[in-house]
């Protein structure tokens, strides 16, 4: 439809306007339009009504399943005589009187570094060395730079170990107040920081180990050795690794008893020396905390795996027999390639790059370490290359010192400095385990229970303890479980509430005032009318053995709604409290020899409530609820009448657009008409004045 023609509608003729048609397009869409958009926003009131009402059905249905919910009526309470203790019981946990005596709190592993600084900002060392350590089945090498701060070093010893070592500084007073504390994050035996040199043995074969023969293991700790033969070890055939590596323990510690052990046995009592369980149990676990040299000789060892089988050898978990120590100084990149010249000192003793010459930075390495080895005798200093960098460890594990007065050191891949080992740094830094790693331990009814944590969960179901204090010796804590009834009454009161809110809502909907006319938008719909009386009849219903929700304080008013009286809830409920709960969920009865459960009265309502509001699979097949499809219907009338108003009004709007169309054409033609109608006239005219 061309604009230009329908806008000057009617100009022509001065009958066909654009006006008219108007009001005939308005008339149609009055007649066909209107209708159809009473129903789409009657379609949406019922749509928003509907999606509140179940809310409040979704609500009052929460409080029907927890009523009838058998951990509603299961919970529980604690008391405890005595002090030291905390619980928290679960539902369902037997009712009970716990007797418990705690002789050992759970604690981490603190220990405290001697050095003292002014701020946290202080240089820790003026040495190069690592800070080596052993924590729950890993070993760990801080490196610490010479002029780091106090700070930085905590910082590095956090992020090397994934915050499961702790580097905290502590103000502890005095002029310089400030210390670092290396503390385990987690408390149990499992998570001691050792500190110093660890050798940890893989896990030893299961079986027997043979106590035959010549076989021993020996042990070189601390300067001092420990020999254990084969016929000291108790092993028998069926044993695991764990069984077979208690058994090496247990020969040690009996050997340590010996008094030609007294030393060694002194020095694993002061904690220098710890003879242990790996991390799994199934190896041994040894430390120096002053970091010397272990080593494990193993001779002759032998094992059955089971009865009648072939004996193999076997080195009890040693495959490695001594502790690697870390080299005291290597190299941050390889040795130049180039030309090399100026001159160094180790420990004083000074050497001319200028007697090196060579093409390669390989040959060049080569050439300064055999250049640095023609002093050992004088430095104490060894040189050796790996992967192409120097490395210098002193042959007695005093401090390396390096110094050159030009760009000697750079070109060899070394720094100025002080090189310190390991074990005389742990000197300096004079560490003092402040308070010792251990597991909480306790007696349960008498049985002996050990955690790695003072919060146990997971002695009995259901049940938690935190352990805060030991208790005194020969005395027990008493914890007492019993039922918790205290939250039942809250519980059918806000059932009351939810029901009186779905009740008033469902009124509102359903409503027909016969003055006003005035109806809800669910008026005379069965599904949602229907709701009341199917959940009136459950709530008025009386069980075989006499009891209805009147007896237990719930009330249907005159207006429909219900009332709640705590009080005689709370007395009826006291009464008899197992009966209360088969009335409320369920109960079971024997029909004709056979066991039938029968639904409780929360029972009855919520599955009437997920009839009308929730959706559930019969047969494999989804099966909606008669309010869910309610709803679906809803939406799908929604999308009909939208799709009908489109269709009608595109039908409207091409009707007149078609009409606008030819009412353009017949108002030229009769704009033309008129024209020669009125020439004409003017020509008669004239011809009659003639």
């Amino acid at each position: 439809m061309a604009i230009a023609t329908t806008s000057s509608l009617g100009i022509g003729s001065g009958i066909l306007s654009w006006d008219n048609l108007n009001d005939l397009k308005n008339n149609d869409v009055k007649n066909l339009i209107n209708p159809i958009t009473k129903k789409i926003e009657k379609n949406v009131e019922q749509q928003t009504e509907l999606a509140k009402l179940i809310t409040n059905m979704t609500s009052l249905n929460t409080q029907a399943k927890n009523l009838s919910d058998l951990s509603t009526y299961q919970k529980r309470s604690t008391t405890i005589e005595g002090t030291g203790i905390k619980a928290t019981a679960g539902a369902g946990l037997a009712v009970q009187d716990i007797k418990i005596n705690v002789s050992q709190l759970a604690q981490n592993d603190v220990n405290q570094v001697g050095l003292k600084f002014a701020s946290r900002d202080s240089v820790f060392s003026n040495k190069n060395t690592t800070l080596n350590f052993y924590h729950n089945g890993t070993n760990y090498n801080i490196n610490i730079k010479a002029g780091m701060k106090l700070s930085e070093v905590g910082q590095a010893i956090t992020d090397a170990t994934d915050g499961k070592v702790l580097g905290i500084i502590m103000k502890t007073g005095g002029d310089n107040p400030y210390q670092l504390m290396i503390q385990s994050k987690d408390s149990g035996a499992d998570n001691k920081v050792y500190f110093g040199s660890t050798l940890v043995g893989s896990a030893l074969p299961g079986g027997k180990i043979e106590n035959s023969g010549n076989g021993s293991i020996e042990f070189d700790i601390a300067g001092q050795k420990l020999k254990i033969d084969a016929k000291d070890i108790q092993s028998d055939f069926g044993n695991t690794a764990e069984q077979n590596a208690q058994a090496l323990l247990d020969a040690i510690n009996k050997k340590l008893e010996d008094p030609s052990n007294s030393t060694l046995k002194g020095l694993v009592d002061s904690g220098q020396v710890t003879i242990g369980l790996n991390k799994d149990g199934t190896g041994l676990m040894l430390n120096d905390s002053k970091g010397g040299d272990i080593s494990v000789e193993v001779k002759d060892m032998k094992f059955q795996a089971a009865q009648g089988t072939t004996s193999a050898e076997t080195d009890l978990g040693f495959s490695t027999t001594k502790t690697q120590t870390p080299n005291q100084v290597t190299g941050s990149k390889g040795v130049s390639n180039e030309t090399l010249s100026g001159k160094f000192s180790i420990n004083g003793t000074e050497f001319d790059l200028s007697q090196t010459i060579s093409q390669t930075g390989a040959n060049n390495a080569e050439k300064v370490a055999a250049l640095i080895n023609t002093q050992t005798s004088t430095t104490k200093v060894e040189a050796k290359i790996e992967n192409g960098r120097l490395i210098l460890n002193h042959q007695s594990g005093e401090e390396i010192t390096l110094s050159s007065s030009d760009n000697a050191l750079d070109s060899l891949g070394l720094n100025a400095g002080i090189y310190a080992t390991n074990k005389n740094f742990l000197n300096d830094m004079n560490i003092t385990n402040i308070q010792k790693a251990q597991n909480a331990k306790l007696t349960y009814n008498g049985i002996n229970i050990e955690r790695d944590k003072n919060s146990i969960d997971d002695i009995v179901s259901g049940l938690t303890l935190e352990l805060t204090a030991v208790t005194k010796p020969n005395e027990e804590v008493i914890v007492r479980i019993a039922r918790d009834d205290s939250g039942l009454s809250d519980e059918v009161k806000k059932f009351v509430e939810n029901y009186n809110e779905m009740f008033n809502k469902l009124k509102e909907l359903t409503k027909y005032d016969k003055d006003t006319k005035v109806t809800g938008v669910f008026n005379g719909n069965s599904d949602i009318t229907s709701i009341t009386r199917k959940l009136n009849a459950i709530i008025t219903s009386m069980d075989p053995s006499g009891n209805n929700l009147m007896k237990f304080g719930v009330f249907l008013n005159d207006d429909g709604t219900l009332k709640f009286e705590k009080e005689k809830f709370d007395t009826e409920f006291k009464k008899d409290p197992d009966a209360a709960i088969a009335f409320f969920r369920s109960s079971t009865s024997t029909i004709n020899g056979e066991s039938k459960e029968i639904d409780g009265v929360f029972t009855k309502i919520k599955k009437t409530l997920d009839g009308l509001i929730t959706d559930e699979k019969v047969n494999g097949k989804e099966k909606k609820g008669t309010l869910k499809l309610l709803e679906t219907s809803l939406n799908d009338d929604k999308k009909k009448l939208e799709t009908e108003k489109t269709n009608t009004q595109k039908r409207i709007d091409d009707k007149y657009n078609a009409m606008a169309e030819k009412w353009a054409l017949y108002d030229q033609m009769i704009a033309k008409l008129t024209q020669q109608q009125q020439k004409m006239s003017a020509i008669i005219a004239a011809q009659m004045k003639q």
